[in-house]
């Protein structure tokens, strides 16, 4: 199993149905309250934290967009047979970064670690790792038309992205901090970069998020929903930029909903939804 794969295997909530099924329930009747015809769900992976069952039952069409194509056809495998044909997967990455991308950076990133490491030289592993970045931001989808060909005008009456901002580059930053850690006793000063790195992973999401907003606003025929965590006194990277972005550009209404995301380890989100119904405006 390859190092990114192996960072994929953490980040499976195992006991996700189970957990979310409160939050689930209330953001599903959300979405239901606008009646859809049609129903597109960005970064659906699996499907736990909205009721695919019920709303395909209640759509005439679903479309489920996300990058991982095991797990919305897992979502979809877990249908009623009469339902599945209403579903429709696209696979698609909202940053413009693919998973052959994300293989290749921890690949690369980790033999620069060990080149670096036999030296001891940190600066050698900086420039290698800042390289890495930019090669990474070099993909970023921030161009509106391209954005708007992976999310198309009017692509559903109701359009849904909650609890993806939060992990556009969760699985790089996990994979930095983890690396840095590991390096600290053979590469003096190393644990600094990560700061850096973090500054870096800001501006990513300033590019991306503000564009990705504006393009699921098109995409969505009657209403469009975000929903994000909300930590006013210790903003989550991503989640932050989104919610203060929809509230500027959309004046949207707000509602919060408790996300109980791991019991076992006592964590709980304040997910602050924002609906954006267009004939309100």
């Amino acid at each position: 199993m390859s190092i990114y794969q192996q960072i994929k295997e953490k980040f499976i909530m195992k006991n996700a149905r189970e957990d979310w099924a409160p939050y689930r329930t209330e953001l599903t009747e959300m979405i239901l309250d606008r009646d859809p015809e049609s129903v597109m769900i960005i970064g659906a992976g699996h499907c736990n934290d909205i009721d695919l069952c019920r709303i395909a039952a209640a759509a005439g069409r679903v479309i489920l967009l996300d990058i991982d194509k095991e797990a919305t056809a897992g979502a979809v495998n877990m249908l009623p047979e009469d339902l599945r044909d209403k579903v429709t997967c696209k696979e698609a990455s909202l940053t413009g970064i693919s998973e052959d991308d994300m293989e290749g950076f921890c690949d690369r990133l980790m033999e620069h670690a060990r080149e670096a490491g036999k030296c001891h030289q940190t600066e050698i592993f900086r420039e290698a790792l800042l390289t890495e970045i930019d090669t990474l931001e070099e993909k970023l989808i921030s161009k509106e038309k391209d954005l708007n060909d992976l999310i198309p005008k009017e692509a559903a009456e109701v359009v849904v992205c909650c609890g993806v901002c939060s992990q556009l580059f969760s699985s790089l930053s996990f994979y930095i901090r983890s690396l840095l850690y590991s390096l600290e006793d053979i590469l003096p000063g190393v644990a600094l970069l990560e700061e850096a790195f973090h500054e870096r992973i800001r501006r990513m999401n300033e590019r991306i998020i503000p564009a990705t907003n504006r393009a699921i606003y098109k995409a969505a025929g009657k209403t469009a929903i975000f929903g994000n965590e909300n930590m006013p006194e210790a903003p989550v990277e991503g989640a932050y930029q989104c919610i203060m972005d929809v509230r500027g550009a959309f004046s949207p209404e707000e509602r919060h909903l408790v996300w109980s995301f791991n019991k076992a380890q006592g964590i709980t989100y304040d997910m602050l939804i924002q609906i954006c119904d267009k004939n309100k405006l």
